[in-house]
């Protein structure tokens, strides 16, 4: 089984395609979450894969708390692998300290938080994209032979990235009092049904976040009005959609 979290698309796309290469099952953590189960895995459960995008150089906390309550047979052989714009700093090696791994991989993606970065050049993304395309089926032969490998880009400060800088983000920047809808909004409800924590609803037609917001973006990238901005910033960037640089 391969259980997998994703917000802007990137990691469902992956978990897609190791599925497809390793013949196993997906299981949606955002559907399992909110229909309040989980899954059940045999005894006889060969290996289990977690794929999640880095969120400020660690794990998202909705993967944290599935992972927490996810039984997996010990004899199950257990990887991860994540998305991430750039680099995955110690992320990695502290989601292994609470849910241990036998191998691990990080897969490069186009950058979807706007708004604190400019999204990839339309060539940088495409070229992750492709990137990405001939590494997933090198993974999934190491998975299918259950290789110990660990293959993350970690970059530079690693250490201070995940457990100082993070850590701050989280508590100083994490909010959603900077969201904004503009008058294009057409009260389509996309942002509700695609928020992957169920942290949006809509009052009199239009969004309204609360504090289960993890900042993934998901309701500004996939506004078909692109009436949703974050603060300022937002309004002069550009909206991800992976399907445009999908070979």
């Amino acid at each position: 089984m391969i259980v997998y979290f994703s917000a802007t698309g990137n990691s469902r796309w992956v978990a897609q395609q190791l599925a497809a290469l390793t013949g196993d099952v997906l299981c949606d953590i955002a559907d399992s979450l909110k229909e309040g189960r989980l899954p059940v895995l045999p005894d006889d459960t060969e290996r289990v894969g977690v794929v999640f995008p880095i969120h400020s150089w660690y794990a998202p906390a909705p993967v944290l708390g599935f992972l927490s309550r996810l039984s997996v047979p010990a004899s199950a052989y257990r990887y991860a692998v994540c998305t991430c714009g750039d680099d995955v700093g110690k992320g990695m090696s502290r989601l292994s300290r609470h849910f241990p791994l036998d191998a691990a991989w990080s897969v490069q993606m186009p950058n979807t938080y706007v708004p604190m970065f400019n999204l990839d050049a339309p060539e940088l993304a495409r070229q992750k994209v492709e990137d990405a395309c001939i590494r997933l089926p090198r993974i999934a032969e190491a998975v299918l032979a259950k290789k110990q490998v660990w293959d993350v880009h970690e970059g530079g400060f690693p250490r201070l990235k995940t457990y100082v800088v993070q850590p701050l983000f989280i508590h100083c920047y994490i909010g959603t009092k900077a969201f904004q809808v503009e008058d294009a909004c057409i009260s389509c409800g996309l942002c509700e049904r695609n928020c992957p924590v169920s942290a949006i609803r809509l009052v009199d037609g239009r969004p309204v976040w609360s504090d289960a917001c993890i900042h993934c973006m998901a309701c500004l990238h996939g506004c078909p009005a692109k009436a949703i901005q974050y603060g300022k910033g937002t309004r002069k960037k550009g909206r991800y959609r992976l399907e445009d640089y999908l070979i």
